[in-house]
């Protein structure tokens, strides 16, 4: 089941076909080799309790790596230099108040 398309020097795609779709997997040859000697003489059963595990290793690594985005973001919402202050109405600015009847000139 491994994909013909080899790169020079990168992963090889490995397509498994689950219940629920087509997951990639990016693995080296030895990792191809294995998955496709796996699923030649797969019977129904095996079938079913790999696609299984598959999916439960698929989903495993999508939570530990939200986990480790939100370790993160967490990390850096506590450096000093990114404290964030919620905007709101802007500080009055000291001006000078003028007093209208003393701009006037009184002629006499």
């Amino acid at each position: 089941m491994a994909s013909d398309k080899i790169g020079r020097r990168g992963p090889r795609v490995i397509p498994v076909e689950l219940r629920n779709g087509t997951v990639t997997v990016y693995g080296s040859a030895r990792v191809a080799d294995a998955l496709q000697e796996l699923m030649a003489d797969m019977t129904l059963y095996s079938g079913v309790k790999f696609a299984q595990v598959v999916e439960a290793v698929y989903e495993q690594g999508r939570r530990d790596g939200r986990r480790e985005v939100f370790d993160e973001f967490d990390r850096v919402k506590e450096k000093p230099e990114l404290k964030h202050r919620n905007p709101g109405r802007p500080l009055k600015r000291a001006t000078p108040k003028v007093d209208a009847r003393r701009t006037t000139t009184r002629e006499k």
